[in-house]
């Protein structure tokens, strides 16, 4: 099976949708299958190895985030696919990428995968704050007309959890299935907490045994509201000692490496792709402080769960459904600075023991990468198959 993925959101950082697809063609190449992926980038290049094969196009520099680019060059992806001759066409975008979906014949299934949720991260917000409870409701219903007609002419519509397919459906999408993402237990663990690795992330707070490490990680960037959540630890710096790792790179690392000198001790740590040490920074953080109110699935804080960290996280988005109050603190996604500085602070004079062991066993509910991508695969062969691939959705 051949399945040729359109792609906008393919950093030269990395990021979400870039790791997933690397994921995901190294799934592919292991169980006999093929991912050829199409991408703006910084220039025309292919690259074929084992995460499949990868044809970037030179496009312009988004202005927000310059290590992404505008995908511009539909007659580029066009061509892809009429050359490639897919059993799949697997639309990673709501935009450009979707709109050559539409057009395009010949292909046995068009899959639109829901990797990210612009109403959520954007839209909803916006509208809350400028109008009123009922109005908001009613103008967001009419901006998820795009979704609803990205769904139509798409034969199947896959999101990583059933509390998304509940949303989408209610909101008229169609044919919406859930095939629920996984992690990698193997590569995780609290044993892969480093006291070494401790002492060097204290600093000066490393013989302070009241002391905490407090972990952000991710896209340094608005929607994820990173700053919200060193201002919150600035509150909270003046009740008890924190200190701050934080891991990943963005267009607003400048600005929050600035308010962090406000705290006794923080560092901040390029992404990695070094899973080793990934797991160790993971594992060794007393809770991780998560912002963003539109995760689809939410990555980082399955893995924290895995490591034993208990995650302090808005009740937003796909996070809470990964989540147990057993070892876990929501805020509300309008919470103030203060409000998000009590819930670390409830959450940090909980038993860390305690915390721990339930953190993993809310981990213990997770699929594996392996199970999730059988089930994708499965899902793909099935609908290809089909005579009729949209009736074939259940």
């Amino acid at each position: 099976m051949k399945i040729v993925d359109l792609c906008e959101f393919y950093s030269e950082r990395g990021g979400g949708v870039r790791s997933y697809l690397s994921r995901q063609g190294k799934a592919a190449r292991a169980r006999g299958h093929e991912l050829v992926v199409v991408a703006p980038g910084p220039a025309d290049a292919v690259n074929d190895d084992e995460s499949g094969k990868v044809i970037r196009y030179r496009a312009p520099k988004m202005p927000y985030d310059a290590t992404y680019h505008v995908p511009w060059r539909l007659d580029v992806m066009r061509r892809v696919v009429s050359e490639e001759r897919p059993d799949v066409v697997q639309i990673s975008s709501p935009y450009l990428p979707a709109w050559v979906g539409k057009g395009l014949t010949g292909v046995p299934v068009r899959a639109y995968f829901y990797h990210s949720d612009p109403i959520g991260c954007y839209v909803r917000p916006t509208l809350r704050r400028l109008l009123p409870e009922r109005t908001a409701a009613q103008v967001e219903h009419l901006v998820w007309g795009w979704q609803r007609a990205v769904s139509s002419w798409s034969d199947v519509t896959i999101v990583a959890g059933h509390w998304l397919e509940r949303v989408l459906k209610q909101q008229g999408c169609q044919r919406v299935v859930t095939v629920p993402f996984g992690i990698n237990r193997a590569e995780l663990g609290q044993d892969r907490a480093s006291p070494t690795l401790r002492s060097r992330l204290m600093g000066r707070l490393s013989e302070d045994p009241e002391a905490k490490l407090l972990l952000v990680t991710g896209r340094l960037a608005a929607d994820k509201r990173q700053a919200k959540l060193i201002q919150a630890m600035l509150v909270l710096a003046q009740r008890r000692p924190i200190a701050l790792v934080c891991l990943g790179d963005g267009p607003e690392r400048a600005r929050l490496e600035e308010l962090a000198q406000g705290l006794q001790q923080a560092t901040f740590l390029s992404f990695t792709k070094d899973r080793a040490e990934y797991a160790a920074i993971l594992a060794t953080a007393d809770a991780l402080v998560h912002g963003s109110v539109c995760e689809t699935f939410g990555f980082v804080v399955a893995e924290s769960l895995t490591s034993g960290t208990p995650v302090v996280a808005p009740d937003a988005g796909g996070v809470p459904a990964l989540l147990d109050p057993t070892c876990s603190e929501l805020y509300p996604p309008t919470a103030s600075t203060q409000e998000i500085a009590d819930r670390i602070d409830r959450l940090l004079a909980r038993d860390r023991g305690v915390l721990s062991a339930a953190a993993i066993r809310a981990a213990e509910t997770l699929l594996t990468m392996d199970q999730h991508f059988d089930a994708l695969f499965e899902l793909y062969d099935r609908l290809r198959r089909a005579p009729d691939p949209r009736a074939a959705v259940v």
